[in-house]
């Protein structure tokens, strides 16, 4: 009884290849060029996480990356810019 890797049951902690993640990042909306960077940006650090260990979910990771790449591109206020480097918790001047 061995397992089925196919491109839909692969194993968790397994590579996608870039073929899969533009139809991830498709799916989300997102065009190829996107797909491109994050898959280029996984490769560079070897599909491991900040600590060193091998990524364990490829799309948890890539959902991550999706959010903040469309935080990016979004037009934002000083406040909410200053929100998101601020600690939680921390309260800004004059928002009782």
């Amino acid at each position: 009884m061995g397992t089925n890797k196919s491109a839909r049951g692969k194993a968790s902690g397994c590579t996608p290849t870039l073929n899969e993640v533009v139809i991830f990042f498709d799916q989300k909306g997102l065009v190829r060029k996107a797909a491109e960077a994050f898959f280029a940006s996984q490769q560079r650090g070897k599909w491991k996480t900040e600590k060193g260990l091998p990524i364990r979910s490829w799309k948890t990771v890539a959902n991550k990356w999706i959010w903040m790449y469309q935080l990016a591109s979004r037009p934002q206020t000083i406040e909410l810019k200053l929100r998101l480097q601020l600690p939680s918790g921390y309260q800004l001047r004059g928002n009782g």
